[in-house]
């Protein structure tokens, strides 16, 4: 992440702010636009990128239809006035930031293919076991708008699991399994 003077990595609190993720977000689009290797690669693997894509939304509308709920819950009209108010937010902030997270780990990959695979064996036990179990590599972690997800993904999935833990359940092993399913189809 640049500094608000462009001048090198972030430090500090400025990259869990959301002008910074926003900063990040728009530098991810313009490299997916001019970058022609980044984007290439996720034209050929379109169909492996739109079923990802659909589980991040359903994520996305489970979450904001689980704050509605949960502060509904509390009797208050003033808190279920402002869940319906923040829906939206949480709806559309939540599928920003896992597409966020999402295309800047195919950036990644999109990188490690064009200057050559990784030679070294995974790192790490959880990178290990899954190459060694199921031929995945997963690659290099993206970098995650920690402070933006938690407020809405995080929370609104907390509130989901708590008004319905099942849907919380499986809605959370789909956003596991995504990533997964998409490195091991896409070889």
């Amino acid at each position: 992440m640049a500094t608000p003077n462009g001048d090198g990595p972030a430090h500090g609190i400025a990259q869990y702010l959301p002008v910074e993720t926003l900063k990040e977000a728009r530098n991810l689009a313009s490299r997916f636009q001019e970058g022609e290797a980044f984007r290439l690669y996720v034209r050929r693997r379109i169909l492996l990128v739109i079923p990802a894509g659909l589980v991040f939304l359903l994520i996305s509308i489970a979450c904001a239809v689980a704050s509605v709920v949960f502060l509904a819950q509390a009797r208050s009209s003033l808190l279920a006035l402002a869940a319906v108010v923040l829906a939206p937010f949480i709806l559309i902030g939540s599928l920003l930031v896992q597409i966020y997270v999402f295309f800047s780990w195919l950036e990644n990959r999109a990188l490690a293919r064009t200057y050559g695979h990784r030679t070294s064996p995974p790192r790490g036990m959880l990178a290990a076991w899954l190459w060694n179990k199921l031929r995945v590599d997963m690659g290099k972690a993206p970098p995650v708008p920690w402070g933006v997800a938690a407020i809405v993904l995080f929370a609104p999935l907390a509130m989901l699991a708590l008004v319905a833990l099942k849907m919380a359940l499986v809605l959370i092993a789909l956003a596991i399994l995504a990533p997964l399913v998409y490195a091991r189809f896409d070889g």
